[in-house]
């Protein structure tokens, strides 16, 4: 055998190797994309790569919907209806959405989801205060006509969408990346989470901060072994403000009494199979109710939910029935 044609074969199964390296590599890599919205943080995990256009789109997407809810943003356009004396406004599909879930929301809730609170949150220190009269009044809450995607006001209370902008946000991501067959994927947007598909041959994990650790602490971690989840949790332990005799003020406020809560209640997760845009809404809903009222609607509309409560020094952790049919 010839020493050319020995160098030649040596360097094929050189160039083998490196591709069986590099194949190998890859199977067990996880692409990562991440970046700074809604005053927080977001980051999409992949098994597969996120090509660059993909995440110039996916930026776009989250940037597309801070400029319908945000109401930091003077020219959002839930700012802008907000500043507003009319009654009636055609308004985009993303806000339609948003409205449409979150008045379903609102009655399954028995009206302790209201987006309309948007003053009250202002008057506490939890939103912006464009140099308006900050006056709630309680009042019916908005109507939609889908015929032509119009939103009527009842009243000229404040839309607030912190508590399902984030989540809608997740959910449209997590469509594009399915559009794309990007199938195998975990979005984090501020702590709303939607996992998809598989992280390799296992199921993604998702764990619970212990809201008593100041460390990131799981008290509980999720592992679905299906196609989709969404999560949502919601909690006062770190979002919260103190006045000047030292008591906590909290950033959920209870829609009957237009009071930050005061309960037991330290965490909320919901975990959706369909939709991080209710899963958001609901976690809110939850913290607003109390225990039993929350564990009660949650049954009655097979919801699944997980409550951290605190009872002394100890931590106790409630789950509805729906919780247990998820396998998760």
């Amino acid at each position: 055998m010839g020493r050319q044609l020995i160098s030649k074969i040596i360097a094929l199964t050189a160039g083998f190797i490196l591709l069986l390296i590099a194949y190998n590599h890859n199977q067990d890599r996880l692409y990562l994309i991440n970046g700074d919205a809604y005053g927080t943080t977001w980051s999409i995990k992949s098994t597969e790569y996120i090509g660059d256009h993909h995440k110039d789109n996916i930026e776009k997407i989250i940037s597309r919907i801070d400029y319908v809810a945000s109401n930091y943003k003077e020219d959002s356009e839930i700012a802008l209806i907000n500043a507003s004396n009319d009654s009636y406004h055609f308004i985009s599909e993303d806000l339609f959405q948003i409205l449409a879930i979150a008045k379903e929301v609102e009655n399954i809730s028995e009206g302790f989801y209201n987006i309309t609170l948007g003053k009250v949150s202002s008057n506490l220190g939890f939103s912006p205060n464009f140099g308006k009269e900050l006056i709630h009044k309680k009042d019916k809450t908005f109507n939609l006509n889908e015929r032509d995607k119009s939103l009527e006001k009842l009243s000229l209370n404040w839309f607030d969408l912190s508590s399902i902008a984030k989540g809608y946000a997740v959910q449209k991501v997590h469509e594009y990346l399915l559009q794309h067959n990007l199938n195998n994927h975990f979005i984090d947007i501020g702590g709303e989470i939607i996992i998809n598909g598989k992280n390799k041959e296992k199921p993604w994990l998702v764990g619970i901060q212990n809201p008593l650790s100041l460390q990131n602490n799981a008290s509980i971690v999720i592992e679905k072994k299906d196609i989709f989840l969404a999560i949502a949790t919601s909690g006062e332990y770190r979002n919260f403000k103190a006045d000047v005799d030292g008591n906590k003020i909290s950033h959920t406020i209870n829609p009957m009494s237009l009071e930050s809560i005061d309960h037991n209640i330290l965490s909320v997760t919901v975990a959706h199979d369909i939709s991080a845009t209710h899963a958001d809404a609901y976690a809110t809903a939850f913290n607003a109710m109390g225990v039993d009222l929350a564990m009660k609607i949650a049954n009655k509309n097979n919801i699944a939910l997980m409550l951290i409560v605190q009872n002394n020094n100890k931590l106790d952790i409630i789950y509805s029935n729906k919780w247990y049919d998820l396998v998760i």
